[in-house]
């Protein structure tokens, strides 16, 4: 039985449509007019139905024709869509990303317009939490990641590297403010703090807020620090810490939406500068 080629059909049928004439479409389509003239009879066969009406001068569409051209350009339409995702094609839809508060609050969201204003056609979900995503399991397209990168499958980019220092509000409490959760890099590891919080961003304000003394990258402390809000201790520089962006898959390989926005990362994400 020969083999049916059905995208090729409703291409070529539109083509015959949009020229009208079979040897317009098969010139645009690069095939002999019979060729054209008999693919479109055996899609009339398939179908059972008239599409076409065939005159000395001109092609005319029927109804049934109507009716098959708009469901044809849906159909291409859908395809296009599917090649755009998973191509490199144009930077349009959804990509996820999984981020601590802190990376979301003083890194991303001051600089996001300039990407959405780059691909007008992108959208963002920001997974925001300081647990590590399993991306595997989840639907997240990019993670950003603080500290030493356990071995894994993950391909990653680095966003640089942050100095962590101690802080405390004047006349603050004193007393330790720090994370509620153990964190893997031994920098963090110290006395038990007395407040505590599960992410970043709200373990400054609360230092912030006179609280305690708390360790906190350098990113987030710089208008604080400048404002006098907070203030180092001294001898506060305890290390630094690294940050990447990481996702699943080959670089040659990432749909156009995720590429575009791990190099965007890459060069206006940093923590250092």
């Amino acid at each position: 039985m020969r083999e049916v080629n059905r995208l090729q059909e409703m291409e070529v049928f539109l083509a015959v449509m949009e020229e009208g004439s079979f040897s317009a479409a098969a010139v645009r389509r690069q095939m002999t007019p019979s060729a054209v003239s008999k693919m479109m009879t055996r899609l009339e066969t398939r179908l059972g139905a008239t599409l076409l009406r065939r005159t000395t001068r001109r092609v005319q569409v029927t109804d049934e024709g109507q009716a098959f051209a708009r469901s044809a350009r849906g159909v291409l339409a859908a395809l296009d869509q599917a090649e755009r995702e998973v191509g490199g094609g144009p930077v349009a839809g959804l990509v996820r990303i999984a981020t601590s508060s802190a990376y979301a609050n003083y890194i991303l969201a001051p600089m996001l317009p300039r990407l959405l204003r780059a691909h007008p056609e992108l959208d963002l979900e920001l997974i925001v939490g300081d647990g590590i995503t399993d991306m595997a399991g989840q639907p997240v397209d990019l993670a950003i990641r603080a500290g030493p990168l356990p071995d894994s499958t993950l391909q990653a980019r680095s966003l640089g590297t942050t100095e962590v220092l101690t802080v405390r509000a004047p006349g603050a409490v004193a007393a330790q403010v720090g994370f509620a959760y153990p964190r893997r890099d031994p920098l963090w590891h110290g006395d038990t703090p007395r407040v505590r919080a599960n992410d970043g961003a709200t373990v400054t304000a609360l230092a912030a807020s006179g609280c305690g003394t708390a360790r906190a990258g350098a990113f987030m402390l710089r208008e604080a620090l400048a404002s006098g809000t907070l203030e180092t201790v001294p001898g506060s520089a305890i290390g630094q810490e690294q940050f990447h962006v990481v996702y699943l898959g080959k670089a040659t390989t990432l749909p156009a939406r995720i590429t575009a926005v791990v190099e965007f990362l890459t060069r206006n994400g940093r923590v250092d500068t």
